[in-house]
């Protein structure tokens, strides 16, 4: 099959980007003929040694560009020849739109952000996928048609981007610890987590936090961290291409988000077999298989999550008791697991 993945830029740091970098790999593996299109990213050597083809378009940054973007996407169509389009978030749906009308191919869009207030754009879909069935229900409920909307829960555990080389810029975790590995910004709520950790780690003095991510919150965590007096104890390293030798150092992994479709770094922590602590929001309670493989928690409740997080720092036999089943049914998580489900998906589109 002949499949064109579309997307604005693929940046290190962004879950839909990892998703799409995945998928595209597995399936080039799996002997489809895949080209990858974006303006600029991180992941184009890994790509090219899938056997993927990149193609550039410039980003759409004006009605301008956007003309410009939408000339040199159909350019590369007409050379791949499609049979399948696959938009990944707003902007690039917009963009794949027109041109998988011109060029005769049914568009599948991928809804990463239903939060985002322009996720009804996903709709210029035939089909519209979301990433677990909490928010396909979501979309249902804001107007989706309920034939145009199928669930593929993405893929993390065996990730092709796992054979990068060692992320150096990073060194050896201090432990025990506990570890949150997301982009650090409002809907995360990661200040959440450092508060329950602040609240739990007087019972257990030797542990400490990493902060694995960047966004525009660190200065504002950075300094909530020293206002809780948690500076020796809470460490922010910065984002990683390898988050898996973190993982895999980590004793407990948390989440604190607001909102998530799904929770990739949830499942890469369940991977790694982390004790995981995550707020019941969104398509989390799935990834976790709705609290057998990891504690739920609510929102915006850092007094709930630090009870949790105590008693795994605190009880030895608790922890590897959820760190087991953490790990128990993880690969069922796997990029090929995804992409098999895609190629249901896309099967489905060209019938």
């Amino acid at each position: 099959m002949r499949i064109m993945h579309v997307l604005k830029h693929s940046q290190r740091s962004n879950g839909h980007v990892h998703v799409a970098v995945d998928l595209a790999c597995a399936q080039a593996d799996a002997g489809h003929e895949v080209t990858f299109v974006h303006a600029h990213g991180s992941y184009d050597e890994l790509l090219r040694d899938h056997g993927v083809a990149i193609a550039t378009v410039p980003e759409a940054s004006s009605p301008m560009s956007a003309l410009q973007s939408e000339r040199a996407l159909l350019h590369v169509a007409r050379r791949a020849r499609p049979q399948v389009v696959h938009a990944h978030m707003m902007s690039s749906a917009v963009l794949a739109y027109p041109v998988s009308k011109l060029v005769a191919s049914p568009l599948v869009t991928t809804m990463h952000n239903s939060f985002d207030g322009h996720s009804w754009l996903m709709r210029l879909g035939t089909v519209v996928v979301a990433v677990s069935q909490a928010e396909r229900q979501r979309l249902i409920d804001r107007g989706f048609p309920v034939r145009k909307v199928r669930c593929v829960l993405n893929g993390a555990v065996a990730s092709p981007r796992e054979a990068l080389p060692d992320d150096a810029t990073i060194g050896p975790l201090a432990r025990p610890s506990v570890v949150s590995l997301c982009g650090l910004h409002a809907r995360k709520a990661v200040g959440d987590a450092i508060a329950a950790f602040s609240k739990a780690q007087p019972s257990a003095p030797g542990w400490h936090m990493h902060v694995i991510g960047s966004g525009p919150d660190q200065g504002r965590l950075e300094a909530l961290t020293r206002d809780l007096g948690m500076s020796d104890s809470v460490h922010f390293t910065g984002p990683s291409l390898t988050p898996w030798r973190l993982l895999e150092q980590a004793d407990v992994f948390v989440s604190s988000s607001l909102d998530e479709p799904f929770g990739l770094s949830i499942a890469e922590a369940r991977a790694a077999g982390c004790a995981v602590v995550a707020t019941a929001v969104g398509g989390v309670p799935e990834v976790l298989d709705h609290g057998r493989a990891g504690q739920l928690v609510p929102a915006s409740a850092p007094e709930a999550m630090a009870t949790v997080l105590r008693r795994l720092m605190t009880d030895s036999e608790e922890l590897a008791r959820w760190r087991a089943r953490a790990r128990d049914n993880a690969e069922y998580f796997s990029v090929r697991r995804m992409a098999e489900d895609y190629d249901e998906v896309y099967r489905l589109v060209l019938r």
